[in-house]
């Protein structure tokens, strides 16, 4: 189902399709009512895993999709690669769709680091999460600056709102 020049919302769409009539809420069946919960955005439960991933990817495909010279949706797989696994005890924080290699063994880098890193400014974009790529994210939420992502983390609830405000 395309969303192209439709005027309505991707949430909006969506809530439509699976349900037949847009925002409803409720759909009855025979003398039963049946709660139909409406799209939700991004749960901002303080864990960054694949689906807090697959909605940054999102939000950086808009941001950046003139000079990607990609269509705006579409990529988004929800895996963060070439990852340091040094940072995952460090951050606990960091759930399911991190791919954690030996330190020094990565090759290559992460787009979705690489676009976070470029779009706080202030810090390498290297495409590798870290302290400096960490303190930045926490700089920018106006958090304390520990250079560490905490389960639950304020950093990582604070990101998943301002994504939530802009893809759903």
């Amino acid at each position: 189902m395309s969303n192209e020049h439709s005027g309505i919302s991707r949430r909006r769409l969506l809530r439509t399709a699976s349900i037949g009539i847009p925002a409803a809420g409720v759909l009855a069946l025979g003398f039963s009512i049946v709660s139909v919960p409406a799209a939700q955005s991004l749960e901002a439960d303080g864990y960054w895993g694949s689906e807090t991933t697959s909605q940054l990817q999102k939000f950086f495909f808009n941001i950046f999709a003139q000079e990607l010279g990609q269509p705006t949706y579409g990529y988004e797989d929800g895996v963060v690669k070439y990852q340091p696994v040094s940072q995952q005890s460090a951050n606990p924080g960091l759930g399911s769709g991190w791919q954690w290699e030996s330190d020094g063994g990565a090759q290559g880098y992460d787009f979705t680091i690489y676009y976070l890193q470029r779009w706080l400014g202030g810090v390498e974009a290297d495409g590798t999460i870290g302290p400096n790529t960490i303190k930045a994210l926490q700089n920018h939420y106006g958090l304390t600056a520990d250079g560490r992502l905490d389960g639950p983390s304020e950093t990582i609830k604070a990101l998943q709102n301002e994504i939530s405000q802009y893809v759903g």
